[in-house]
């Protein structure tokens, strides 16, 4: 009896510290023509709108392009990209201004809200920017434990189009896919996000070219 008392303490506990998902980030679930994915869409920075209440969001194709969505914001997809894996939704892409926007960059400290595969509560994952990936537009993300004693889990099926936020609370990319590198000095855990500035740009087609590189003596990681 004392044993499972503790037991339902130590869960209350940790659930009362687990950080509760941003109301931006929602879940979805789209279906048609023979295919179905779990995933988010995440809700764009309100000052970047030109026109009060309207709202946008911002998910990868790879989710938005299975059909129709059945759970979750019914906004239409206005423009997407699937090579580069992202997509916006209920908003033309057009009037949104990248500079509301941050750029990634090494070292910031992120958090990655979502909701794994038919998962109604969602998830905070912390993270650090380690580096952009010699496909752009591409970037990697370093995820860190999340709770104390439990080490940091790659990110799972449902959570791709996660809203990827900085420190300030503002959205900066979106989760595409997992990864999982051994580099030393890290955890060896990864994320490869899409950041929301260069959808845009890519979007109004004023992206230039960013050329394919390698980083001298760092690995960057892989997908498995």
């Amino acid at each position: 009896m004392i044993r499972v008392v503790s037991t339902i303490v130590l869960l209350a506990t940790l659930a009362g510290c687990a950080k509760s998902v941003s109301s931006r980030a929602e879940r979805v679930f789209y279906r048609g023509n023979g295919t179905a994915e779990w995933g988010t869409v995440c809700k764009l920075n309100r000052r970047g709108f030109i026109w009060l209440g309207e709202r946008g969001y911002v998910s990868v194709a790879h989710v938005t392009d299975n059909g129709t969505p059945v759970v979750g914001p019914k906004d239409a997809v206005t423009i997407s990209d699937q090579a580069s894996d992202w997509s916006f939704l209920g908003i033309d892409a057009t009037r949104l201004d990248p500079d509301d926007y941050a750029q990634m960059r090494p070292g910031m400290e992120v958090e990655i809200h979502g909701f794994p595969a038919r998962d109604r509560d969602g998830e905070v994952i912390p993270g650090v920017v380690y580096a952009d990936d010699p496909e752009p537009p591409f970037w990697w993300v370093e995820l860190r434990d999340s709770v104390e004693g439990i080490e940091a889990e790659g990110v799972i099926g449902g959570i791709s189009g996660s809203c990827v936020f900085d420190d300030d609370n503002d959205l900066i990319a979106v989760v595409h896919a997992n990864g999982f590198s051994i580099i030393e000095g890290t955890t060896n855990t990864w994320a490869k996000v899409v950041p929301v500035r260069e959808a845009i740009l890519q979007a109004q087609g004023r992206l230039p070219p960013r050329p394919r590189r390698t980083l001298l003596g760092i690995p960057l990681p892989q997908l498995f």
